[in-house]
C-alpha cells in the first residue's frame, strides 16, 4: 500500500513537472513573439518617423541664374504646378512666366510632373516674358477674324468693324517698355493698355474702351479733331491731348509702362508724345485696335535700357491730367 501511494505520488510530481515544463515553455515562445513583434512595432515607429522627419525637413530651394534664393517651399509639393502656385504667392511671378529648371541642368521641368516629397531639391527659375508680347488668338471671341503669330496681328478676314486684340499674359508689376510696329494702318487704330480683359473682340468700339491708348488718328482724313481725325492721347474715356498723327505705313510707337509707380509714357519714333497716370499695382494687358482687312501690327517687348531718355524721365515728371479733356462717346 505504501508502495502504491509512493509511486501515485511520484506519478503526480512528473506529470505537474511536465505540465509547468511545458507552461513554461509556451510562456518563453510567447515571450520571444512578443519580443519579436514589439522589435517589429517599434522599428516601424522608427522608420515612420525619419520618414516624418524627412519629409517635414524636405524643402524646395528656387534660386535666379545668378544663385540668388527667391523662394523656399515647404513642405514639398507633389507637383510641378502646385511648386510654381507657390512660388507665385511668394514671388509675385506669374505660373505662366515661370520656367523651372534642375538645378545644374538645362532640362525644363513639366507642370504636371510629380516630385519626391520627401526629398529636398535645387531648382533655377527663368522668367519668360514673352506672354507679355505675343497676342492672344485663343481667348479672343472673334479670333476666327485674326491671324496672329507672336506679337505679329493681320486681319485679311476682318468682317466686324473692329476687333480688338489683347497679349496673352498682362503686366502685373515692374517697368516694361514696348513698341508698336504699324506695318499698315488702314483707317484708324488705337494702342495701348486695358485693365479688362472682356474688352477683348468686337463689342468696344475704340472710343468706348475702358483703356490708356495712343490714338493714331485718322488715314484718310485731314482732320483736327483729337476725339475723331487727329492723333492724341485717349485715357478713361476722353481725349486728353493731341499727339502726332501717324503715317498709314512704318511708323513706331513705342510704350513705356510703370505698373508700381501707376504711369505710362507714350513715343513716336523716339519723340516722347506725352505721360499719364494708369491703375496702380493693377494688371494690365496690351492692346491694339484693328480697324480695316489691311492692318497689320507687330508688337515687340524690348530692354528697359532701349527705351528714350525723355520717356523714362517723363514717368517720375507732371504726368497729364486724363480727368480733363474732350468726351469720346456719349
Amino acid at each position: 500500500g505504501h508502495s502504491r501511494s509512493w509511486s501515485t505520488s511520484i506519478y503526480h510530481h512528473c506529470t505537474m513537472s511536465a505540465e509547468a515544463m511545458l507552461q513554461e515553455e509556451l510562456a518563453s515562445q510567447g515571450n520571444l513573439e512578443m519580443s519579436e513583434a514589439a522589435t517589429s512595432v517599434e522599428v516601424a515607429v522608427e522608420v515612420a518617423a525619419e520618414a516624418e522627419a524627412s519629409e517635414s525637413t524636405a524643402t524646395v530651394t528656387v534660386r535666379s541664374l545668378p544663385g540668388r534664393v527667391l523662394a523656399v517651399v515647404k513642405p514639398v509639393p507633389s507637383m510641378v504646378a502646385a511648386l510654381k502656385a507657390e512660388i507665385e504667392l511668394q514671388t509675385g511671378c506669374a505660373e505662366v512666366l515661370q520656367k523651372l529648371l534642375v538645378a545644374g541642368g538645362t532640362r525644363v521641368l513639366a507642370d504636371d510632373e510629380k516630385l519626391a516629397e520627401i526629398e529636398s531639391h535645387d531648382v533655377i527659375m527663368v522668367v519668360d516674358e514673352s506672354p507679355l508680347a505675343e497676342w492672344d488668338y485663343g481667348k479672343n471671341p472673334d479670333h476666327k477674324q485674326l491671324e496672329i503669330q507672336g506679337g505679329t496681328v493681320k486681319c485679311p478676314k476682318l468682317r466686324s468693324d473692329y476687333v480688338n486684340v489683347l497679349t496673352r499674359e498682362p503686366m502685373r508689376s515692374g517697368r516694361h517698355y514696348f513698341q508698336f510696329i504699324m506695318h499698315t494702318i488702314g483707317d484708324e487704330q488705337w494702342c495701348g493698355v486695358v485693365s479688362n480683359p472682356e474688352q477683348a473682340g468686337a463689342r468696344y468700339s475704340g472710343r468706348r474702351l475702358t483703356a490708356w491708348t495712343y490714338y493714331c488718328g485718322r488715314m484718310n482724313s485731314r482732320g483736327t479733331s483729337i476725339v475723331d481725325g487727329a492723333g492724341a492721347l485717349h485715357a478713361e474715356g476722353k481725349a486728353v491731348k493731341q499727339f502726332k498723327t501717324l503715317q498709314k505705313s512704318g511708323d513706331v510707337i513705342g510704350m513705356l509702362v510703370d505698373i508700381d509707380e501707376g504711369a505710362i509714357a507714350f513715343e513716336l519714333n523716339g519723340e516722347l508724345q506725352g505721360a499719364c497716370p494708369i491703375p496702380k499695382a493693377t494688371p494690365l494687358w496690351v492692346l491694339t485696335h484693328v480697324d480695316t482687312a489691311s492692318d497689320h501690327v507687330e508688337l515687340v517687348k524690348l530692354a528697359l535700357g532701349d527705351a528714350p531718355i525723355s520717356s523714362i524721365e517723363s514717368l517720375s515728371g507732371a504726368l497729364l491730367d486724363v480727368t480733363k479733356g474732350q468726351q469720346l462717346s456719349s
